[in-house]
């Protein structure tokens, strides 16, 4: 199984529009930090996870062609903004995309983008979706996928296992059901806001400790600001984490 870390960044990115700071005026790419989002490929499936408003941006990087299904965490605007650029995908595969996400985000989505559920008019090009509501494990050909639960503030949102691989974003807290369900991951890619806490997102020091409490071989952070410069950071960082990156390639062995 392959990921590719599409985007590292928050709901702003790095740089931040009218920011001045060193981050954001690093030469250094790593601290270029579009939406986070991120494509997960195996023989048979390439699984999209959340859609970004920079989601053209990155399909283009990546010379993204074709997409089984789209997975998201929750309907916040840098998670789901670029769902009008899966229409390209259901032309070239003549049939709708398949999204899975929660009973809320659905209906969300249905209301945000009412336009792709009615005949639209002659000429206008809309996506052409296929919601699917996720609450217990679907197994997609060779790679199966189990959703669970964290807190994003007061929240529910979803994180998803992919066979040995996990991915959780926006977290703030992880009741212990779900840490259950992340039992002998060998990657995980968990959110690590800044240094100083948030009411809904992980600090650093707190992704460290549910990482040590996940206990996967490696912990790549993600959703990551301005606050934290990638050289700097990954030196005070324990063996077995590291901060991801835009373009970031990870190879996770399913046996």
């Amino acid at each position: 199984m392959r990921i590719t870390i599409l985007g590292s960044g928050t709901s702003l990115g790095t740089p931040i529009i009218g920011c001045d700071c060193p981050v954001c005026k690093s030469p250094d790419p790593r601290n270029h930090r579009l939406r986070a989002s991120i494509l997960v490929e195996t023989a048979h499936q390439r699984l999209l996870v959340d859609v970004g408003p920079d989601f053209r941006a990155q399909a283009l990087r990546e010379n993204i062609r074709v997409l089984d299904a789209v997975l998201i965490t929750h309907e916040h605007s840098d998670h789901i903004a670029g769902l009008d650029d899966l229409r390209v995908f259901g032309w070239y595969a003549r049939r709708p995309v398949v999204i899975y996400s929660s009973r809320t985000v659905k209906e969300f989505i249905e209301t945000r983008f009412d336009y792709a559920f009615r005949p639209p008019q002659e000429g206008t090009g809309v996506p052409t979706l296929d919601l699917r509501i996720i609450e217990t494990p679907v197994q997609l050909d060779d790679v199966r996928i189990t959703p669970l639960t964290v807190l994003h503030g007061v929240w529910e949102i979803l994180a998803f296992r992919f066979n040995n691989f996990a991915y959780v974003t926006d977290c703030s807290r992880m009741p212990d059901a779900s840490k259950a369900k992340l039992k002998g991951v060998r990657c995980l890619v968990l959110n690590a806001l800044r240094r100083e806490p948030h009411p809904t997102h992980l600090s650093l020091d707190e992704a460290i400790a549910l990482g040590h409490e996940i206990g996967a071989e490696q912990t790549w952070f993600t959703h990551m600001t301005h606050a934290l410069e990638h050289e700097a950071t990954n030196k005070s960082l324990p063996a077995g984490f590291a901060l991801a990156y835009d373009g970031l390639k990870i190879e996770v062995k399913d046996e």
